[in-house]
């Protein structure tokens, strides 16, 4: 009976997400997926996460969307049959990456973008116009891509730039139609998408959305996990102020950033919502960028229960992610058959017990004996808590 609870509430390794992002150009050249492809036969990872709609409002594949076609919003990068068929065979998860309120293109429609105090498009810091969130034509446009995407034989999606702009002049950001909260025209949007399509939603967060409601950026966790199936923390060290989980080494700065933050999300969540952070996956603000770097990262968030890890890369070069993501899928895989057969043991016990209660007897007190016992060369994968974490760890020794 125990173990049988086991083996139905328990998690599967083949279940925990490992991916990589890529980008449109990238994912437009078959020599380079073949390499991914390869790296997934080889159990580096199981998802790719491909931008469909980009940073800058085109959609990256050919589209029969009237309204993109009209705006010339879309370019023929990916093969999307190619690439859905490739992904099937393989076994791969594929998420669509969707770039929703920072829109080039759909800014100059109508009276859809957000616009500045002389009633000119307003644009931020990189000179890329956004989109109003409060405006239902621009729902309706991003619902229409995403449906045609699940008709294509797109599953899952990656909500990207869900929220008002941040940076640039966004003092001089007038905005119509507004009713309400910021939040709520987001809410709004989910809740449509959700009501409308069978495709699993998830949502790109800041950092610190986790932590606080981001009410100028409309970001609020605890109102997203209601609408939502997968919450995507992107938990970059480099995007944190570097007092914020201060520790004696940039390695357990990395690692406590990760598991706290996953913790925090899933007390602002619903059971069924998923948890998978992004990894920073380049080289910013940090001191020693390497495989523990990013190994700490990925270790902070499997140790909190994250349902995976994302890498991200802008140019998509993971030349020393992947041996992070091979190292973590075994830790992972060693942990869950320890599981196994500690509850195996565990069952067999129960049953010594029913048949041999003196035996029974003997192996508790045995067992008693072992667990009290000092054994100075015993190391342990769990990693200390919080209140000692500082003393007891030397900087970049590994816990496990």
């Amino acid at each position: 009976m125990i173990f049988a609870l086991y083996t139905i509430f328990s998690i599967s390794p083949d279940s925990i997400i490992f991916g990589v992002y890529l980008n449109p150009y990238q994912a437009s050249k078959k020599s380079f997926l073949e390499e991914i492809f390869r790296a997934a036969e080889s159990g580096y990872i199981n998802t790719v996460v491909v931008d469909l709609k980009s940073d800058y409002g085109y959609l990256c594949y050919d589209t029969e969307i009237p309204l993109a076609k009209e705006l010339k919003a879309y370019k023929r990068y990916i093969d999307l049959e190619y690439l859905i068929k490739r992904c099937e065979e393989l076994h791969i998860k594929l998420i669509g990456r969707i770039v929703c309120f920072r829109d080039n293109y759909l800014a100059k429609y109508e009276d859809c973008a957000i616009r500045d105090l002389n009633g000119e498009i307003w644009y931020d810091k990189t000179g890329t116009a956004w989109v109003n969130p409060y405006n239902k034509k621009v729902h309706q446009y991003l619902i229409s891509i995403i449906k045609e995407l699940e008709k294509k034989g797109i599953k899952s999606v990656a909500l990207d730039y869900v929220r008002f702009p941040t940076d640039g002049d966004i003092g001089r950001i007038r905005l119509n139609n507004v009713k309400g909260e910021r939040y709520k025209p987001i809410i709004e949007f989910l809740q449509n998408l959700k009501d409308t399509t069978d495709i699993e939603i998830g949502v790109c967060i800041f950092g610190y959305a986790v932590w606080y409601d981001l009410k100028t950026e409309g970001q609020e966790v605890s109102r997203f996990a209601k609408v939502v199936d997968v919450i995507y923390p992107m938990l970059y060290p480099s995007h944190f102020h570097p007092s914020f989980k201060k520790e004696i080494s940039e390695y357990w700065r990395n690692y406590w950033i990760y598991f706290d933050s996953v913790e925090e999300s899933f007390k602002k969540s619903p059971l069924s919502v998923k948890i998978i952070p992004f990894v920073q996956g380049f080289d910013l603000y940090c001191e020693r960028f390497d495989e523990g770097y990013i190994f700490s990262q990925i270790f902070g968030a499997l140790n909190a229960d994250a349902d995976g890890v994302l890498i991200w890369h802008a140019a998509s070069n993971y030349t020393t992610s992947l041996p992070c993501l091979t190292r973590a899928n075994n830790l992972i895989r060693s942990r869950y058959a320890q599981n196994i057969l500690s509850i195996r043991r565990r069952v067999l016990l129960h049953q010594y017990q029913e048949i041999m209660p003196s035996l029974s007897l003997s192996l508790r007190k045995n067992q008693k004996k072992i667990q009290t016992s000092p054994n100075p060369d015993n190391r342990s994968d769990n990693p200390p808590s919080k209140r000692i974490r500082i003393k007891m760890i030397p900087d970049q020794i590994s816990p496990w």
